[in-house]
């Protein structure tokens, strides 16, 4: 069993601790979900989201690794990230993945825990790329919420300012000082150096932190000390439901299609990847299915694999729930389901069905709510 370079720091927290894909992490601590969850939406909170990769990846003359992303790396600037789907052949979703361009043809990658050794392999196999995997090697701590900007100042200065959305950083934790995107590198990454990216998966204004593991104990705890509260993942969770943000391995789990998903945005269609032709297709078609919320009525979760029916003809199945949970901001239950797509569209009055427990709500466009 995997554990971070936090796990003590969890254990002293008394954390509750389960297996998550094979690392041992907190689901949550002492104050609960409910109020570590409200915590990120009105002042702060810090999570350890190192389960997660980090891949160093060297796109040689010879590879190809724009063929295998939806979303299109090349044109963007250095220091710039992009959210993007890793398809198959199929136009199914394998991963989603967050790639950082470093330096022409040097990325870094952010897979998913669950997808680390899949992703690797397959990049490695369909686009002859060189990846440096150092999973193991470093540290994330998410700083998430409308109160982060005075601890990130406390931590790094004034210039952790120049830092956008979707860009990052280079931080020398050594020496305290900021430092050229160019000088990082595997020994760099092994050493002192890390990256701060503007980056979250809560909604709100968030910072990643990315920093060698021997380092990760001190900068936790000086987030702690400025009394920070501890995220687990049962908050993680909750927060990413309601700005209907993906889950991997249960809102797709290489069955869905990006245009499934209702994330057609992450798809440049200015170059060719895997599975083009067949979401080309369902653009044009109009057929498939596509992900959209339920405002469930009631506390009451739904459950993954739900039936959708349509609440005045409940014989008549039009989709499935793939996430479900209460929302601690909205006080109701929501979910993510997959509807037929002639049932996809807002205000439509569903029942849900799970093993003879019966739910009803309303179909809502995601965010379930509204972040500035």
């Amino acid at each position: 069993m995997n554990r971070t370079a936090l796990f003590g720091k969890h254990t002293l927290l008394k954390a509750n601790i389960i297996d998550f894909f094979g690392w041992k992490m907190p689901l949550h601590y002492e104050a609960g979900t409910l109020k570590e969850h409200m915590a990120v939406r009105t002042s702060a909170g810090i999570f350890d989201v190192s389960h997660m990769g980090d891949f160093l990846i060297n796109d040689t003359p010879d590879s190809k690794l724009q063929s295998l992303l939806t979303n299109n790396i090349t044109d963007v600037g250095v220091g710039k990230s992009i959210y993007t789907h890793l398809p198959d052949e199929d136009g199914r979703i394998i991963d989603d993945l967050i790639v950082t361009k470093l330096e022409n043809n040097v990325f870094f990658c952010v897979p998913n825990a669950s997808m680390v050794d899949t992703v690797q392999n397959w990049m490695i196999e369909k686009a002859g790329v060189e990846i440096i995997n150092l999973t193991h090697d470093l540290t994330c701590i998410a700083l998430q919420g409308p109160e982060i900007f005075k601890h990130m100042e406390a931590l790094f200065g004034t210039e952790y300012e120049s830092i956008q959305k979707f860009s990052i950083k280079s931080y020398d934790f050594h020496d305290g000082h900021f430092r050229e995107i160019s000088d990082i590198s595997e020994t760099e990454l092994k050493g002192n150096l890390g990256i701060i990216s503007r980056t979250g998966y809560t909604g709100e204004e968030g910072f990643e932190i990315i920093l060698p593991n021997s380092f990760a104990e001190e900068y936790w705890d000086h987030l702690i000390n400025r009394g920070i509260l501890p995220i687990g993942l049962g908050a993680r969770d909750t927060l990413r439901l309601e700005m209907g943000y993906l889950l991997s391995g249960q809102d797709f789990n290489r069955d869905r299609t990006t245009m499934e998903t209702n994330c057609s945005w992450v798809i440049k269609w200015d170059h060719d990847f895997m599975g083009k032709e067949i979401m080309e297709h369902q653009k044009i078609a109009k057929t498939h299915q596509k992900m959209i919320g339920i405002n469930i009525n009631g506390k009451a979760p739904a459950r993954t694999g739900s039936t959708v029916y349509l609440k005045d003809s409940p014989n008549e199945i039009v989709g499935s729930v793939s996430s479900g949970n209460y929302s601690p901001t909205l006080g109701h239950s929501i979910a993510l389901a997959y509807l037929d797509r002639e049932y996809y569209k807002p205000d439509l009055e569903v029942g849900l069905e799970y093993h003879g427990r019966h739910l009803t709500g309303t179909t809502t466009k995601t965010p379930f709510i509204k972040k500035k």
